[in-house]
């Protein structure tokens, strides 16, 4: 059985007996198509799935909806009252340096591997 990824148009194929039950052939179906589509990245998958969404919208909220989405994915929304700002990396940490770090051994380990590669290198 062959079927079309939605994402990449690329044939995805699925061998199975001709004796198989449909139910277990389905599953089959199912799992081959879930392993062809952890090959493309999240952003993908995500696009994807926004476009197949957007024909179930009313018409008239169609356009602010997708607006919304795409400026949530464009930019942040800071606690510092100033609202939205286009374009603005995501700088809110989840740990704080002495988390991510810890230890001595371990800042040294980071720096040791953030280095250019050069021996002679005096900026590290």
């Amino acid at each position: 059985m062959i079927n079309t990824c939605g994402i990449c148009g690329s044939s995805v194929e699925s061998r199975v007996p001709a004796n198989w039950h449909p139910s277990k052939l389905a599953r089959r179906v199912e799992r081959d198509m879930q392993a062809h589509l952890r090959t493309h990245s999240l952003a993908e998958l995500l696009r994807y799935e926004i476009r197949a969404d957007l024909d179930q919208l009313p018409d008239e909220q169609r356009p602010i909806i997708v607006r919304d989405v795409y400026r949530q994915l464009l930019g942040s929304t800071g606690d510092d009252g100033k609202g939205f700002v286009l374009n603005d990396p995501d700088s809110q940490g989840v740990y704080t340096i002495d988390e991510v770090l810890g230890q001595i051994d371990l800042y040294r380990m980071w720096r040791s591997a953030a280095r250019c590669g050069d021996p002679n290198c005096w900026q590290h």
